[in-house]
């Protein structure tokens, strides 16, 4: 909040207060990235939700399938979303819509029904603009699925066999 009253007086010339600065980020256009942090929809943050579990049910919504709490977190840090772990874990842990499954999957559920309330719930795009939305979930589809392509890449390098240049199952034989 204080950085955006601070750039608008930099860039407009005169003073802007923490009251109107709030007024102005409420705007539906700005997108909600975290605690104090915005952005537009171009820079990643998800358009509509204004917490963390309506943020994640839109990328479980859009991934369409069950996903772990950490790929949750991976997906969103990567849309831009600045926040604590543990405040995605309480989040999710709180939700009414989201199950969280006995083999650590967490799920939204699926189906046109589904996606209507949660459209109802979350002003992602207008409501009778079911067209946006179909393009809107597109575009966070394929971005879930590049940043999980990603994180296993990372994860396969991390916890590679020959990790260091060492070839560890030659050592345990």
């Amino acid at each position: 909040m204080r950085d955006f009253a601070r750039l608008a007086e930099a860039q407009f010339g005169h003073p802007l207060s923490l009251a109107t600065a709030n007024v102005t980020l409420m705007d539906r256009r700005f997108c909600w990235a975290g605690q104090s942090t915005y952005g537009l929809y171009r820079h990643g943050p998800l358009p509509g939700p204004r917490a963390l579990e309506p943020a994640a049910r839109i990328v479980l919504t859009a991934a369409g399938a069950p996903m772990t709490l950490d790929a949750i977190d991976y997906c969103l840090k990567q849309l831009g979303y600045r926040y604590s772990y543990g405040s995605l874990r309480n989040a999710i842990s709180r939700s009414a819509v989201i199950r969280s499954r006995l083999d650590g999957l967490h799920e939204h559920p699926l189906g046109e029904a589904a996606e209507r309330q949660l459209r109802q719930e979350v002003p992602v795009v207008p409501p009778r603009e079911r067209a946006a939305w179909i393009q809107l979930r597109g575009r966070i589809a394929a971005h879930v699925e590049r940043a999980l392509a990603r994180r296993a890449a990372l994860l396969d390098q991390r916890y590679s066999a020959n990790r260091f240049g060492l070839n560890w199952t030659e050592l345990n034989q």
